[in-house]
């Protein structure tokens, strides 16, 4: 059995198994990673970089959704 990890996303606990992405984030909570911003831990974590971002063991993810209008 694999290692989990407790994070804590826009607030919330969230259990992810140890060494997943930001990526893998998104992925299990179903988001579009294009329409979202993330941070972790106060620091700004770019798409681009998402896959290679491991998260550890108590880090404090945001997720902002854009949101178009006028």
């Amino acid at each position: 059995m694999s290692q989990m990890i407790t994070i804590q996303v826009n607030g919330e606990s969230f259990t992810l198994p140890a060494g997943s992405s930001v990526s893998n984030l998104l992925a299990s909570i179903g988001s579009e990673q294009e329409s979202v911003a993330t941070v972790v831990n106060d620091q700004i974590v770019r798409p681009d970089n998402r896959a290679s971002f491991r998260l550890k063991e108590g880090d404090r993810v945001e997720i902002l959704i854009f949101a178009g209008g006028g």
